[in-house]
């Protein structure tokens, strides 16, 4: 589904939501084992930066993730997320949901996820990304692929690439 820079400028322009899968787009996919604090994963400030450059034009950022960790709680709320849902396992019917709330369409939302089951929610958006490390699968049915690795600035480059193409009062 790889496109030409035209039409990915197009599909950009219009964004006015972006969503982000975290174990594996925010982060590089380990996990390690703190004692007395549980699981927990690194992220990127440079990433973490994108973001806020996104909120700061007016672009609502949101993440859906099938994972939980008190980690993701914490990056996800100092990057100051409204909506952020952990443990999901239909990430489309958070989406709907996500939808009705923010009053906007499909076509005016962004994903970027890294597996095979972020899919379908990949399919529905407007604008897709994903992350070098993805299986083939998702990569061949994406519209983006980042050059950088997962947890090490894909996220931020895909949000750079938004803010260069989109358009100044995005619906």
């Amino acid at each position: 589904m790889n496109q030409d820079l035209e039409s990915l400028k197009a599909r950009v322009a219009r964004l006015s939501v972006m969503i982000f899968d975290i174990d594996g787009t925010l982060t590089d996919g380990r996990i390690f084992w703190v004692p007395n604090s549980g699981w927990t994963q690194m992220y990127s400030v440079r990433d973490g930066m994108g973001i806020k450059r996104l909120q700061e034009v007016g672009i609502e950022v949101a993440a859906i993730s099938g994972g939980d960790s008190l980690s993701a709680q914490m990056r996800m709320q100092s990057l100051g997320l409204r909506h952020v849902h952990f443990g999901s396992q239909d990430k489309v019917a958070h989406f709907e949901k996500l939808l009705g709330i923010l009053n906007v369409s499909a076509e005016h939302c962004g994903y970027m996820g890294d597996e095979v089951v972020d899919l379908p929610l990949l399919n529905a958006v407007g604008f897709s990304a994903t992350v070098p490390e993805a299986p083939d699968e998702v990569r061949a049915q994406v519209h983006y692929v980042a050059q950088r690795a997962a947890g090490f600035g894909a996220a931020r480059e895909v949000c750079e690439f938004i803010l260069k193409h989109r358009t100044r009062s995005a619906p």
